[in-house]
Formats: C-alpha cells, structure tokens, sequence
C-alpha cells in the first residue's frame, strides 16, 4: 500500500513524495501501524470545484473514497487520486497546492495528525 505524500520541499517549492506503508499480515488481513488522529471529518464536494492555491491547514490524510480530484504542486507535478488513493499534505508552509475535483461528487474521509507526526517513521516495520 502507498500514499503520496506533497510537503514543502528544501527549494522552496511543494513537492510530491510515494511512501510505500509497511503491513503486517494478521489471520483477518494486512494492517498498518494504528493512528493516533487529533480528529477526522468528512468532505464532499462537486465535480469541477477549484480550490485555487492553498496550503494544508495541517498534517492531513485525505481518503478519496468517491470521485477523482486532480492536485497540482508548485514544482508542475499533478497527480490524480481516484477511490482508495491516500494523499497525505503537510504542506502548511509554503506555495501549496492547486486541487480541481474531477468526479463526483467526491467523498473523502480527512485525518487530521499532530504536529509531530512523522509520515516516515508512521510508514516504516513496526520494529521501532
């Protein structure tokens, strides 16, 4: 399993990132190490919004459950997330990032993480 991660790069621009996430085989399926959330929400939004450049308002995953939106960083990379894609933001500094919604209307689940989450670290075996 992977997400993607966009976070402000050390050339001043916001960047994307694939971390593949580490699982661990149990009888009842494959499972990442557990989330410790500050909150979760829910969003749906219509098919062609824009939402123009922006910065994450904290460390977020979103899961696309319904619809497709497409993301722009400032370094020109876009990338599409469709049902199932994992975007995690933690641009909150920065130019940001340009979101246009493809499909929908879109629904997805927001997980708002700490401050001093790491992704890395989150993503790694679950012996440390």
């Amino acid at each position: 399993m992977k997400l993607t991660r966009m976070y402000l790069g050390e050339d001043g621009t916001s960047q994307f990132e694939d971390i593949e996430i580490n699982l661990r085989e149990f009888d009842v399926g494959a499972f990442s190490r557990r989330l410790r959330p500050d909150f979760i929400s829910f969003r749906i939004s219509e098919p062609g919004l824009v939402n123009d450049w922006h910065n994450a308002e904290a460390k977020t995953m979103i899961v696309v459950i319904q619809g497709s939106v497409q993301t722009e960083v400032s370094s020109g990379d876009t990338r599409r997330f469709d049902p199932g894609d994992i975007c995690y933001a933690e641009d909150t500094e920065g130019p940001g990032h340009l979101t246009t919604d493809l499909e929908g209307p879109r629904l997805s689940m927001m997980v708002f993480l700490p401050d001093d989450f790491d992704v890395h670290r989150w993503a790694r075996s679950f012996d440390d």
